[in-house]
């Protein structure tokens, strides 16, 4: 959730053709208002969604004929509410969604006390491919044909992702349940991904630990900074490219495990079915 002492709970509820939201917000947010906008998604291929602050929750449905966006908005002032908007427009095969606020504007600067924000919740036909640009704020993706995401800060939970997934994610928690292959770039905050029908690459990783369950292809770390590294459950092979700091483990593996560099941390490994080559101890 946002930092500072108001928090924003969004309720997510599909309900015939589109959603319906309740929020509850804590008491410092004096102006709120409802935000609501939405196309037919009949020919639509890709929707492209840019968020500003606030938690946002994407969901496909398969009985889905509109792409909605619905949200609350809430300010520290009236002139401030104003300016938060959500829009939806199509041009040509593909839907854009995107959320306006006072802090977008060049040379805007803060007062004492002042705060726009806003919790959106958008539905999609879940055989559209998604992109989407995430400013701050906590962020839900659900049952979609595929996802391309860049995240500044805020925790994320993916799930249900038929196809690709690919997530350049600064700062928060990264969780991943069920997609079809998975590519991470990840600068802090832990990294959790379970259950992927392809391959998954972590290309890097700052900050935080990374675990990774039940892989039907192969997993390949190209740079992990710090934080423990634990691989278990892997059709394919497990290997690990760069590591500078913190332990691995890599368990029930039937391909080959394969540490490159590592320069501090302990690597264990158990069930191995193919050949295991890792730095020797000095």
């Amino acid at each position: 959730m946002r930092a500072g002492n108001w928090i924003a709970l969004f309720g997510f509820v599909a309900s015939g053709m589109g959603p319906t939201t309740a929020l509850a917000l804590g008491d410092d947010c004096e102006f709120r208002a409802d935000r609501n906008a939405g196309v037919d998604a009949a020919g639509v291929v890709k929707i492209v969604i840019n968020a500003g602050a606030g938690d946002l929750n994407v969901r496909g449905n398969s009985d889905a004929r509109r792409i909605d966006a619905r949200g609350v908005a809430c300010a520290a002032k009236q002139a401030l509410l104003d300016q938060v908007q959500v829009s939806v427009r199509r041009e040509g095969n593909v839907v854009y969604v995107e959320t306006k606020l006072p802090q977008d504007g060049e040379g805007w600067s803060w007062g004492r006390n002042e705060y726009a924000y806003i919790d959106l919740g958008v539905t999609l036909p879940s055989n559209i491919a998604t992109e989407a640009l995430d400013s701050s704020g906590d962020a839900t993706f659900e049952d979609l044909k595929s996802l391309s995401l860049q995240d500044s800060s805020g925790d994320l939970k993916l799930a249900r992702i038929a196809g690709d997934v690919d997530v350049n994610d600064s700062s928060g928690d990264l969780e991943i349940e069920k997609a079809g292959s998975v590519r991470v770039n990840d600068s802090s905050g832990d990294v959790d991904i379970d259950d992927v029908r392809t391959n998954v690459v972590v290309a890097n990783d700052s900050s935080g630990d990374i675990e990774i369950a039940k892989v039907d292809g192969s997993v390949t770390i190209e740079q992990d900074s710090s934080g423990g590294i634990r691989v278990e459950d892997v059709r394919g092979s497990v290997t690990v490219n760069n590591d500078s700091s913190g332990d691995i483990y890599a368990g029930r593996v039937k391909g080959d495990f394969i540490v490159k560099n590592d320069s501090s941390g302990s690597i264990e490994h158990t069930s191995i079915g193919g050949k295991i080559s890792v730095p020797r101890e000095d």
